[in-house]
């Protein structure tokens, strides 16, 4: 016989409970978690990476046993024996997240002699509390959730329970170790969510039943995951932390969501396996705000309400005329023209460019990353260039900010390279070069968000970096000028 299995009853759910209204499926009807919402959600990840994952609903900390079947002197469980489990959704004790218990049998044990966890009981063969636990929810028979982290298998996977036959979901996206207690089950590992709601939760109607704020027309929250499976700290099981909506613009990775206003801490714990994991594109990636002439930015050019400089983030027209560009003499009398990008510092600021060992030319499409923009202590318009090598098989655009180059331990070879690139709003123009160099924007990482600079040429500059450490200054030259 096979398990009657509901998750949406009112003893099972919590977020997702059977209404006449919410089209939940009935009890032991199969379930499609690729059907969309509420099974699947787009969010971001630590970087603001495209991640997905399965909700699954709220669940315990608490850990339950599962009962897997060895043969003495055995590494791999008893063919065709099925684990035991000894609670189903809408039991008390019930959760999707099992703690491993090693059952030693005999040699001559025939599969599936044990079928409950009272025959384990009573059999009197030695259990082995492991530190292992793993997340395998139960569901009614032909419930599909075909997506995994890293591929793997994704089919159903049968076990006993009180003598029938159960159907669970197995995700390994990430092995699960637990200290144990003296006695009792385990406790789940966790890792943090920051969330955002259409309505706030202080508010009527606010919270899960209003739905996450979307960017719009589109299905992509701003739901911020703390780790990834690859992190060691990652856990499925997620702290949920719940962030004002009037801040859901500003948020574009953890860092930002961690600055956002939050509004209500540890409101759930929830169950949502991240099956996929997309590098920032730098296409559809947030941008960074730049404004050169705030008064932490500028220090000749400081907007106010009668110099008609650009608002902040407001494209900049260079090529307009005064203050951006100047005629003026050479060494000789000859007639010159410059741009003006305002006062900056002697010292330099590092950018980082991404090569493949045994590469000469930077990862193809990988954007070039810096730490600092205007207004930022540090800021400078001329960069050191910093060579970091990554391995063959790195994927552009994995590493978005000077943390996770740092955090990477990559090979990092400060050079004698410095290159003039003004960071400026997106849309800026400054289309005059003195030589045919490309005129336009180039694009770049800024904690994970894409920064806009333009790129001067005219004569390549090298500074030794100093032997003590730290950025070399940049090579000066003279201007002798006159005001009026």
């Amino acid at each position: 016989p096979k398990v009657s299995v509901d998750r949406f009853s009112e003893e099972a759910g919590t977020l997702m409970v059977r209404d006449d209204s919410n089209g939940l499926p009935g009890p032991n009807e199969a379930i499609d978690f690729d059907s969309g919402e509420p099974f699947i959600t787009m969010g971001l990840g630590p970087q603001g990476q495209h991640v997905k994952y399965y909700n699954f609903d709220v669940q315990p900390v608490k850990t339950a046993p599962i009962y897997a079947l060895f043969k003495e002197g055995e590494d791999t469980p008893v063919a065709g024996q099925l684990n035991i489990i000894g609670v189903i959704p809408g039991d008390g004790g019930y959760t999707d997240f099992w703690h491993v218990n090693k059952v030693t049998v005999p040699d001559d044990y025939v599969a599936n002699t044990l079928t409950s966890v009272a025959d384990v009981m009573d059999s009197g063969y030695a259990i082995e509390r492991t530190n292992m636990v793993v997340n395998c929810p139960v569901v009614p028979e032909g419930s599909t959730a075909k997506l995994r982290h890293g591929g793997g298998k994704s089919g159903l996977v049968r076990g006993w329970y009180e003598d029938q036959v159960v159907f669970y979901f197995d995700f390994s996206e990430k092995k699960l170790t637990v200290d144990l207690p003296e006695k009792g089950q385990p406790d789940v590992p966790l890792s943090d969510i920051l969330v955002s709601f259409n309505v706030n939760p202080d508010q009527d109607g606010g919270g899960p039943a209003s739905g996450f704020v979307t960017e719009s027309g589109t299905a992509q929250t701003h739901n911020v995951v703390e780790t990834l499976p690859e992190d060691a700290g990652y856990s499925p099981l997620w702290d949920v932390d719940v962030y004002d909506n009037a801040d859901f613009d500003a948020v574009h990775d953890y860092a930002s969501a961690k600055a956002a206003n939050v509004l209500a801490q540890g409101v759930a714990t929830v169950n949502c396996p991240i099956v996929s994991v997309e590098p920032l594109d730098p296409d559809t990636a947030f941008k960074v705000s730049i404004d050169r002439f705030s008064e932490d930015a500028g220090t000749l050019m400081v907007r106010d309400d009668s110099n008609g400089l650009p608002g902040p983030n407001e494209p900049i027209d260079f090529d307009s005329g005064a203050p951006f560009i100047t005629k003026g003499l050479g060494p000789s009398g000859e007639h010159v023209q410059y741009y003006n990008f305002d006062v900056q510092p002697v010292k330099s600021a590092p950018i980082y460019v991404l090569f493949r060992e045994g590469e000469d030319m930077p990862v193809e499409g990988q954007l070039n990353v810096i730490g600092v923009i205007p207004g930022d202590p540090g800021y400078n318009d001329f960069w050191q260039v910093n060579k970091v090598t990554v391995p063959a098989d790195y994927v552009a655009n994995t590493l978005t900010s000077v943390s996770a180059v740092m955090a990477s331990g990559y090979a990092i070879e400060p050079t004698n390279m410095i290159v003039n690139c003004p960071v400026v709003p997106e849309g800026s123009t400054a289309e005059l070069r003195y030589d045919d160099e490309d005129a336009g924007l180039t694009r770049g990482w800024y904690k994970n968000q894409v920064v806009f600079y333009f790129n001067f040429l005219e004569h390549a500059l090298t500074a030794e970096p100093p032997a003590g450490g730290g950025q070399p200054d940049v090579p000066l030259a003279d201007i002798l000028v006159t005001f009026n």
